[in-house]
């Protein structure tokens, strides 16, 4: 396993992976016409725009890669919020690799990351309500819910989010060191 800062050459891969996810993790989530219809395109471009020449020294994308194949990423925004500092605004992971350890390494490198850039060390995301497996692998990393809203999805709807916020990153920085 190796994971690694992603390149502009990775936004086809990424984009992909996050479709799948999406398609996996928000069946029931998001309607299905979204899911099946424009998520890759709206995917292909995103990871295309994030992962340009342009990108803001403020965001840092990570990718799992093993034998030249992208497992799984994670993307973050270092000072996102005053308040609530580094949101991790993507993790996903390949569905059918799920429960192998490897959004357990991410979480742990972005932490690590975080802790580097001398921020005030704390992290937060958002997760869908719904997103039951998500919010259980979370909260098994010690994340605490501190807020609940109401946001409009990207397929037109309305879904509750939950704020997954840590504090101190000292232990998710633990978690994949090798």
């Amino acid at each position: 396993m190796t994971i690694r800062a992603a390149e502009i050459a990775d936004a086809d891969a990424v984009a992909r992976l996050h479709t799948r996810s999406w398609q996996s993790a928000y069946r029931g989530i998001l309607s299905d016409d979204f899911l099946q219809g424009p998520l890759a395109e709206n995917r292909r471009m995103l990871w295309r725009a994030r992962l340009s020449e342009s990108v803001s020294g403020d965001q840092f994308v990570l990718v799992d890669e093993q034998e030249g194949a992208i497992r799984g990423f994670a993307c973050a925004f270092l000072r996102a919020d005053p308040e609530w500092d580094c949101l991790l605004d993507n993790l996903h992971v390949l569905p059918d690799l799920k429960g192998r350890g490897l959004g357990r390494h991410l979480m742990g490198a972005v932490a690590r990351r975080v802790l580097h850039a001398n921020s005030a060390g704390r992290l937060h995301l958002w997760a869908y309500e719904l997103n039951l497996g998500a919010r259980r692998f979370y909260e098994r990393l010690g994340g605490a819910i501190t807020a609940r809203v109401t946001e409009p999805a990207p397929d037109g709807s309305e879904v509750n989010a939950l704020r997954y916020c840590w504090s101190d990153l000292s232990g998710l920085a633990a978690e994949g060191e090798t």
